[in-house]
């Protein structure tokens, strides 16, 4: 028993105390704080030309496949906002921008604009930007339904804001 005590424990601090079977527990805080040493060198001023919702051509539900039994179930995970190419900087650069918003956001650091697609009270984003041949996308997700539900009810909402 002491042995697989000791291999159990062996095995954690291999994973660095994550463990794939429980959920994770971090709240949106510690997920935010977590971002302190990629966002030191961020400031909310440089996110501003991000969070235009001139920027936003399209949005479209982002869905993804789990198992279900013998099959598939596709589930509702947030948006995906397709942006225009009118930034200059690559889909890395602008994912790091609008990860650092969320931070700041999230720790009362700055404060979100009206329907913020990329805050969401209360929960943690999870932001993919990608290229998109002659644009990016920026695909913004949760696990939750409601959550994702909300998540593209405001970036809808935001992307009809535009001047």
């Amino acid at each position: 028993m002491r042995r697989l005590s000791l291999l159990v424990g062996v095995f954690v601090v291999a994973c660095g105390g994550w463990f794939p079977l429980l959920p994770d527990m971090r709240t949106p805080a510690d997920r935010a704080h977590a971002m302190d040493a990629k966002c030191a060198h961020e400031s909310e001023q440089q996110a501003v030309p991000a969070l235009t919702s001139s920027l936003v051509e399209t949005v479209e539900p982002a869905y993804s496949t789990v198992p279900s039994g013998n099959d598939r179930a596709i589930r509702l995970r947030g948006a995906r906002l397709h942006l225009r190419p009118s930034l200059n900087v690559s889909a890395e650069a602008l994912q790091r921008t609008l990860e650092c918003h969320q931070a700041r956001v999230t720790l009362g650091d700055a404060t979100a604009t009206a329907d913020d697609p990329y805050v969401l009270p209360g929960a943690w984003l999870d932001i993919d930007v990608g290229s998109s041949g002659d644009g990016l996308v920026a695909a913004v997700l949760v696990d939750h339904f409601e959550d994702a539900r909300r998540v593209l009810d405001r970036a809808r909402t935001f992307a009809s804001m535009r001047p």
